[in-house]
């Protein structure tokens, strides 16, 4: 079989994954709606054997005529290439005999576009060396610049679409296709918070954004952010929640009292009770168990490991993303619960606000990165504590400005009626203002990069993790 003519001298091997062009190739002939997952990850010309690029080829025009695809258009592709002394026949079973699966498909798609790319990584550096070794001694810088490129273009080619240059005419053009997809309803702007009066002023949890939920101890910030992801997840978008807090169970009992609740019971289930357990009746954990049921149908992953660095949390998110591709869904949120526990690295040790700035620094990279809202819980400092109006501002953000700076969006969380509960003696007054607002939660918009402050009051039964619009209850 002979494969395609590079720059590089014959005595080095040339990077290829037949193994994984063999079973990609077997995998799209058992079924062609692999051939659809795989297109945007490798092209014909990736391929390193002559006669597999040409099936691949073929494969691809079959599919965009809405032909079939099967053991003849093979034959056809094949026509009378050398095969290495064995038959179509048997060339075609053992692509058959060698087909991957079609979760897999896409890892063996990378592989061979890795190969490709590291095959023109290797014919650049030759040409270098020839260029450069046939010459007069001249201003390297030229050789360098043709290197760089080249090089340029593997390099990209391995970023996402979301950080990849780009032309204004091309982003305008994805501007205006998205506005279409979200007017037909093809696409969702976002993830939804799922909660309209918010999902309408911010258009959702976006791609690339940076969102910061701060609030003073008691102000709901996990039960916020628990119930966010249990809504992305929800409505079908992948979420990761990384608690560097909590473990994944008590994080299940929050959700499971959520999944549970209903306005009309006298007495709910708080996750309070879920924990403790020895109080509940068959009624309970029947409907206990038919929230866990919807529950696992949601695509939310927890990661409960404390004590990471936002390089760990980067590089399990790279993995869940992977992990969440190959069951057919699509991360669109993480949850970080909460910003002040991720671990600083050792550059700035002892300077928090410099460690701080590193780590939204590189939350902001990650968000860009991975095409994802990442979503952090944050602690305000207490200067709220001493005014009187005790709603958050933007200063109130703790140990750095960087975290303002770098957020697309800070939503500060407040809850009046902790105040007036932690009050020794209430006047009349503050005992009508602590019954009105028992289970309200004001959620207000501090920063948005791309849209307008405000405020909303929400409904919250915080002891059982459960927030909507008040209008409802």
């Amino acid at each position: 079989m002979n494969a395609h003519v590079g720059t590089a001298p014959d005595l080095i091997e040339q990077p290829h994954a037949q193994s994984a062009e063999e079973g990609l190739l077997g995998a799209i002939l058992h079924n062609a709606d692999v051939l659809d997952k795989v297109r945007g990850i490798v092209d014909a010309i990736d391929f390193h054997v002559d006669v597999n690029a040409a099936i691949y080829a073929k494969m691809c025009e079959r599919r965009d005529a809405g032909e079939t695809i099967d053991g003849r258009l093979v034959r056809i592709a094949i026509g009378d290439a050398d095969l290495g002394g064995i038959t179509v026949g048997e060339y075609l079973a053992a692509l058959y005999a060698h087909a991957t699966s079609i979760t897999s498909a896409p890892d063996y798609a990378r592989a061979i576009r890795h190969a490709a790319m590291m095959r023109k990584v290797l014919a650049t550096a030759q040409d270098a060396v020839k260029a450069m070794s046939a010459a007069a001694v001249d201003n390297p810088a030229k050789y360098a610049s043709a290197m760089i490129q080249e090089l340029d273009e593997v390099a990209s080619s391995g970023m996402p679409d979301s950080i990849k240059r780009v032309s204004l005419g091309a982003a305008s053009l994805q501007a205006i296709e998205a506005a279409m997809a979200a007017r037909e309803g093809r696409i969702e702007r976002g993830a939804p918070y799922g909660i309209p009066s918010l999902d309408r002023m911010t258009l959702g949890m976006r791609p690339g954004q940076m969102i910061v939920m701060a609030g003073r101890p008691g102000m709901g910030k996990t039960t916020f952010g628990v119930a966010i992801a249990l809504n992305a997840a929800k409505a079908g978008h992948g979420v990761y929640f990384v608690s560097l807090e909590m473990v994944a169970q008590e994080l299940a009992e929050r959700a499971l009292a959520a999944a549970a609740f209903s306005p009309r019971d006298r007495q709910p289930l708080s996750y309070r009770d879920i924990a403790k357990g020895k109080d509940l009746k068959d009624e309970d954990f029947w409907a206990l168990n038919e929230a866990q049921k919807r529950l696992n149908r949601y695509p939310l992953e927890i990661e409960q490991q404390p004590g990471l660095t936002i390089s760990q949390i980067a590089a399990r998110a790279r993995q869940t993303r992977s992990v969440m591709e190959r069951k057919g869904q699509h991360l669109s949120v993480i949850v970080i619960d909460h910003l002040g526990l991720i671990q600083a690295t050792k550059r700035y040790s002892g300077n928090r606000v410099q460690e701080i700035t590193e780590i939204t620094g590189a939350i902001k990279v990650l968000a860009k990165e991975l095409g994802v809202a990442v979503v952090v819980l944050s602690q305000l400092s207490r200067e709220s504590e001493k005014r009187e109006d005790k709603r958050p501002v933007l200063s109130d953000l703790r140990d750095s400005g960087s975290i303002e700076q770098d957020a697309d969006m800070v939503i500060g969380l407040y809850r009046e009626a902790y105040y007036l509960e932690h009050k020794t003696k209430l006047t009349e007054e503050e005992c009508a203002r602590l019954e009105a607002s028992e289970n309200v939660l004001e959620v207000e918009i501090l920063k948005q990069r791309q849209g307008p402050t405000g405020r909303a009051r929400l409904f919250c039964a915080i002891n059982c993790n459960a927030i909507s619009e008040l209008t409802e209850y």
